[in-house]
């Protein structure tokens, strides 16, 4: 137990002074008097002024629409960045338009290789084809799919004709058709079923062979296929609105969701609307839960305090609202700082939904700070009374004591998510940005808004502060004794630690400790999962896990965009690009040419279509791109080119795309895939100058993360170091007392790292965000202990203390604070766990990480090297005396051999020149 008059023996010793104290803390000193003389003199105006703001950032607040972004996790200047960039000027001349991707599986778990299942899922297209429809208010009218879609109406024909070729076969076989995977052949034309069948397993030569032999008929060559992929899409009409594009696909999704109901058929629909709204749904799910948080931190403060100020025999009412309010000031602070943002043009995230949890847990501390720092000037003022006592100069004193730790504390934090904010991607940002200034408010609300808080309770408690110090001798006397066990219990602990044995035992236990979460840091995995961002009963998660089980490994797409197609009329040129794709055709894990759709191909069909001309290349006439649109076979390559018309009424190929397959079990692993992506770039870049290609990805945003994530953890945990380093020498100018602070902070951050390791946590783009904000907390335990370690070094008296009486004080003065604050914030972000979301037990694991081992460094590792420095210290310091006082006896042995040292001028003969 510490604050109150616990420590009144040792405080006197160690009495506050500008003596040794630096120019900038004497600074803070005078500035936190006179403001808190003002907040004093004009409590309810301060109170009114800081409410109205609140008000008014809550209201904007509240009418600010959340918006996800899973693109914001990308780094800046990454590639994926550029290459999205591309992909969308390609697809969305007019802006973002319609992708719903549709998984269809068997409700048994079976094949969809059935006539039942294959039924359902052209019903399943039509359905959607026909029944939702988005308004075009240039047009008047509502259309549906079949309507809109320009490019892309054909995508989902290859399960309509395997359809319509299933039951042909059925009913009246015939050799015209043939069912195979991954080519099927229909009179006389063919399709790939890749895109759109996949978990496939065929028969092996020996099952078709005995078949035959048999005479049994099958109708395809696939033993089963797992999945069936649909795909929605539709280029952006210029009249429609985002929302409008928002409202048509969460409304798919929402219909296979709650509506659709079917014995065959599991459908799963999966949209950037709909993971958007899901991402949001995450954030919106722990806001009930701030509730639960609020609640546990208002019982353990009010608790605590009356048990604080119980011994401080400053007991009374006006206590519990000091509590109560130090929980609501951290909540108006939010409001505050998160309106202002939102004015400011912030984005509202849903990851900066756990922000309030952040702000309430550390926004405490300063509180307990505060109420801690008046107990001990009351206790002061009743043994050392003063004429000029009154509201304002205990307030000013308590903003003089707290400032500056407050100050510490803040400016350490705000650094560190300054500095994360500079080195991480835009969604990690903007969480960096809104903490840093939401601790910024919540700081200037705790020495004004709380401040004036305590000053009106303050007045009253200073009304029956006689009634108080005569309260009953029976409580007095069991309090004395509770006191004592106190006093006994902290005399034991740092008599224990100040030990030689146990300090060092310490030090070779953080050896060990260092050893461990060095390993565990090293070994730290990445896992980017999708899941990562949405509740655990989101269906995009089984959504992911089908794509992952099925598509991956059996159809990966590679989309080539070529934004310089250049002359192609002229053979050479048309044969450099044909290398360019084969190129990739004939990569590691390529399904090959079958999986490749490049219309150069059918081109040359349509241009030769009974073989009359040369074998060779055909040539190219961008002319004849209108005709071969135009004919149904070769209809759905309009999504696939852009064709410009010149000002003379000439059309030429701008731009078009190719996509390439490529298939592989070692494709579910991020690595696997970050590799191929890294063989297309380097494709791609050989032929950069002559078609300017770009390549795209569906995973690059989140693979191009693989190679930061390292990084900007090292780079914020490094350059917070040194801003921690130079904060603290602008609050204290020992040295040592900076060093070991600082390697404490290293050495709290390395914790956290390696133990999420053991703890089953990967790095990912949630993981990072925590990490730069455990490493902004895990500044304030040494950073309190530190400061307050320095402060009692500075006396009036020329003799430094002893380190035991150091401690002591130390400890008696932040201890109970300190572990208060702990525990407080522990229990505050447990309310994260009661939403399973695995941005929340990441944020709890690194919270408890940081919480946990900064007790331990401040509470056991601190003071044990600081004891083991003084112990060298004196020992070599006394060891030097000795030697000093042997050589200066030997000395004057010498002059007394050589003459009389008292005499003036033999000294004289001695002295340098």
């Amino acid at each position: 137990m510490i604050d109150d008059s616990c420590s009144d023996g040792i405080s006197s010793q160690f009495s506050t002074t500008s003596e040794g104290e630096t120019i900038f803390i004497r600074g803070i000193h005078r500035f936190y008097r006179s403001l808190g003389r003002f907040v004093a003199r004009n409590a309810w105006t301060v109170i009114f002024v800081c409410m109205i703001i609140t008000v008014i950032g809550a209201i904007k607040t509240k009418h600010t629409p959340k918006k996800s972004d899973l693109s914001g996790y990308a780094p800046y200047g990454a590639r994926s960045r550029n290459e999205l960039a591309a992909y969308e000027q390609f697809f969305d001349h007019q802006g973002q338009g319609i992708k719903i991707l549709v998984m269809l599986m068997a409700t048994d778990n079976g094949t969809m290789i059935r006539d039942s299942h294959l039924k359902e899922a052209v019903n399943v297209i039509d359905y959607i084809s026909k029944n939702f429809t988005i308004y075009n208010s240039r047009e008047q009218k509502h259309e549906g799919f079949d309507e809109y879609c320009y490019g892309f109406c054909l995508y989902n024909e290859p399960v309509r004709q395997f359809y319509n070729g299933y039951q042909i076969q059925t009913l009246n076989p015939t050799s015209r058709i043939n069912l195979s995977y991954p080519v099927t052949s229909m009179f006389g034309r063919t399709f790939s079923l890749q895109p759109n069948f996949f978990g496939i397993k065929k028969y092996s030569n020996d099952e078709l062979e005995k078949f035959n032999a048999e005479n049994k008929t099958i109708l395809t060559n696939m033993k089963e296929a797992k999945m069936i992929l649909l795909q929605f899409r539709g280029e952006r009409d210029e009249s429609w609105t985002d929302e409008q594009i928002k409202a048509y696909e969460i409304a798919i999704s929402e219909y296979f969701i709650n509506d659709y109901k079917n014995p065959h058929l599991k459908v799963l629909v999966v949209s950037n609307s709909f993971a958007q709204k899901e991402i949001q749904r995450g954030g919106l799910k722990l806001q009930p839960f701030l509730a639960v948080g609020f609640v546990i931190m208002v019982v353990f403060t009010v608790f605590t305090e009356l048990i604080s100020s119980a011994f401080a025999h400053q007991c009374s009412w006006y206590k519990v609202i000091n509590a109560v309010t130090a929980c609501i000031v951290p909540f108006c602070s939010v409001g505050a700082a998160f309106g202002m943002l939102f004015f400011a043009g912030f984005r509202f995230g849903p990851i900066i939904l756990v922000t309030p949890f952040l702000i309430l847990a550390i926004g405490v501390d300063d509180s307990f700070l505060m109420m801690h720092a008046w107990q001990r000037i009351v206790s002061k003022l009743r043994k050392h009374p003063r004429s000029d006592d009154s509201i304002e100069y205990r307030i000013a004193e308590v903003l003089a004591e707290a400032g500056p730790s407050i100050i510490i504390s803040a400016l350490t934090n705000i650094m560190a998510f300054i500095v994360g904010a500079l080195t991480s991607p835009p969604e990690v940002e903007l969480f960096c940005y809104a903490n840093a200034f939401a601790l910024f408010v919540d700081t200037v609300f705790s020495v004004t808004l709380y401040a004036a808080i305590m000053a009106i309770c303050g007045k009253q408690e200073m009304k029956i502060e006689n009634q108080t110090s005569n309260s009953s001798l029976k409580l007095q006397k069991h309090l004395q004794k509770a006191k004592n066990v106190c006093y006994n219990f902290l005399d034991f602990y740092i008599n224990l630690l100040t030990k030689v044995s146990v300090s060092i035992f310490i030090v070779i236990l953080l050896l060990g400790y260092l050893a461990l979460t060095t390993y565990g840091t090293l070994n730290l995995g990445i896992d980017l999962s999708s899941h990562k961002f949405f509740l655990k009963d989101s269906i995009l998660l089984e959504a992911d896990n089908y794509r992952l089980k099925y598509v991956i490994p059996y159809f990966t797409p590679a989309a080539i965009i070529v934004n310089n197609p250049g002359n192609l009329s002229d053979p050479q040129r048309i044969e450099k690009l044909n290398n360019f794709i084969h190129s990739f055709e004939t990569m590691n894990n390529s399904i090959g040419s079958d999986a490749t759709k490049y219309f150069l191909r059918d081109y040359e069909e349509y241009k030769d279509p009974f073989g009359d001309l040369p074998p060779g290349i055909k040539p190219f006439n961008a002319a004849d791109l209108d005709d071969f649109l135009s004919w149904p076979e070769y209809s759905f390559w309009k999504g696939f080119l852009k064709v410009k018309t010149e000002k003379n009424g000439s059309k030429i190929l701008d731009k078009f795309f190719v996509n390439v397959g490529f298939e592989g079990k070692e494709l579910v692993s991020w690595e696997e895939r970050g590799r191929l992506l890294k063989a297309w770039r380097d494709e791609v870049d050989k032929y950069q100058d002559t078609f300017n290609a770009t390549i795209y990805s569906d995973d690059a945003l989140f693979l191009d993360l693989i190679k930061v994530i390292p990084s900007v953890s090292w780079q914020s945990a490094a350059a917070t170091l040194v801003c921690m380093t130079i904060a603290c020498f602008l609050f204290m100018y020992d040295p040592f007392t900076v060093i070991v602070a600082s390697l404490s902070i290293c050495s709290i951050c390395l914790g956290i790292f390696g133990f999420l390791h053991f703890w089953s946590i990967s790095q990912d783009p949630v993981m990072m965000a925590a990490t730069v904000m455990s490493i902004g907390f895990s500044v304030d335990i040494p950073a309190h202990i530190a400061f307050h370690y320095y402060r009692t070094g500075i006396t009036s008296s020329s003799i430094d203390p002893s380190v035991k009486a150091r401690l002591k004080h130390t400890l008696a003065a932040v201890g109970f604070p300190v572990i208060q604050a702990g525990v407080s914030t522990c229990l505050c972000v447990l309310s994260l766990l009661m939403v399973p979301m695995y941005m929340s037990e990441v944020f709890v694991k690194t919270m408890f990480l940081c919480i946990i081992l900064g007790l331990i460094h401040g509470l056991f590792i601190m003071p044990a090297i600081f004891n083991l420095y003084q112990k060298i210290r004196t020992n070599c310091f006394s060891k030097n005396r000795r030697q000093e006082k042997d050589i200066k006896n030997v000395t004057l042995k010498g002059v007394k051999f050589f003459g009389d040292f008292d005499n003036p001028k033999m000294t004289n003969a001695f002295a340098p020149a």
